[in-house]
Formats: C-alpha cells, structure tokens, sequence
C-alpha cells in the first residue's frame, strides 16, 4: 500500500504535480538525489498506482469554454444494469470532465464544461435527460473561479 511514503517521495510527488515537465536531473537536483535513485523513484511510484499519468493542463477560457456546470443527478431506477448504461453513457460524452456518485438525495455529481448556455441546453435536453433512467437534474453554475489545483495535499498523506 502505498500510504508509507517516505518523505523524499512526498517531495517527488510534489515538484511533479507542480510541472511534469521536469528532466530526471532536474527532479533529481530539487529533491536532493542523484539521478539514478531518483529515476527508480518515481518508476516505482508509477508502478505503484501513485503517479498515473503526465498531463498538460489546459486553460477552458482560452479554449472558448466558457461554461463550468455541476449537474447532480438522480436517477429513477437503481438497477444494476441502469447504473451501469448511465456511467458508460457518462463515460463517453466529451463535454462531462468528471462523474461521481454522491451521498444524499442525488445519485451523481457531473462536471461539464462547454461553450455557452445553449451548448449546454443541448447537451442536458439531447442527452442527459434523453436517458430514461434520468429523474432529476440540479445544474450550477460555476461564476468565479476562487480556487483549483489538480494538486493532491501530500501533507494529509501518512
């Protein structure tokens, strides 16, 4: 399991959420290793699970992607096989960035990101509520960003 970290990992961790851009040298230098133990390293959290994938993180704004919607779901049907054609539905449509189930009154919390107001109308009349075990639908609007990181708070972490 990996929750034993050392704290050289944590350090690892931490300059590569910040930019996975950097060369093994570099990691190596800001982490206090030479490159060799480094590269081990952070193989080894790769093939832990801990580190599982390098990505560029993209701005929506400068994409034209205007609109940020939280939808909570409720479904009607709770069967197995509605959960299972919901998520893979979920799953395919470009424009839901994450999916969650939720505790409470709703079933799931989905992240959709799209161009504008009528975008998203299409995309919770066309598809959302075309699915028939769809009950409700909350949508919020996200206005001001205040925060967001892609970044794990390793200091939570034992």
């Amino acid at each position: 399991m990996p929750g034993n970290l050392s704290e050289t990992d944590k350090k690892i961790l931490a300059e590569l959420q910040n930019n996975c851009d950097l060369t093994n040298t570099e990691l190596a230098a800001r982490v206090g290793l030479s490159t060799a133990p480094c590269w081990r390293r952070v193989k080894r959290l790769e093939d832990m699970g801990v580190i599982t994938r390098h990505v560029a993180l993209l701005d929506p704004k400068m994409l034209d992607l205007d609109i940020m919607v939280y939808a909570s779901v409720k479904l009607s049907s709770h069967t197995e096989e509605a959960l299972e054609i919901f998520e893979h539905a979920i799953s395919c449509y470009p424009e839901v960035t994450e999916c969650y189930t939720i505790s409470g009154s709703m079933d799931y919390m989905v992240r959709v990101i799209t161009k504008d107001m009528q975008t998203y109308e299409n995309f919770l009349r066309k598809k959302l509520l075309k699915m028939d075990m769809v009950n409700e639908v909350h949508s919020r609007f996200a206005v001001t960003k205040v925060k967001q990181t892609t970044a794990i708070p390793l200091t939570l972490s034992t």
